[in-house]
């Protein structure tokens, strides 16, 4: 899960580094959370995230603006956020 951790860690994830979960480059970004539904099933053992392909259907604008029409209209604004997120979004934990 990438999200704030702030927000993610009071409902029990933790650290990507510390389940040795990371990006190809052995990148732990700081944004990524990972919480185990099963104890013990991450075993330690190195483990590679890597995104699917559903999010390629948001390249399709005419879509997604046809699925947005579908939802009462919200005034799109800043928030702060969203600078917060992308702090984190690109920063990286180094060592353990």
């Amino acid at each position: 899960m990438f999200g704030n951790p702030g927000n993610y860690i009071p409902r029990g994830f933790k650290s990507c580094r510390k389940y040795n979960v990371c990006l190809d480059g052995d990148v732990y970004p700081t944004a990524m959370m990972v919480k185990e539904l099963k104890a013990g099933v991450l075993d330690g053992r190195k483990w590679f995230y890597s995104e699917g392909s559903v999010g390629e259907l948001c390249s399709d604008t005419d879509a997604v603006e046809r699925f947005d029409a579908l939802f009462p209209p919200k005034e799109k604004r800043w928030q702060p956020s969203q600078e917060e997120f992308y702090i984190y979004s690109h920063s990286v934990i180094n060592d353990k």
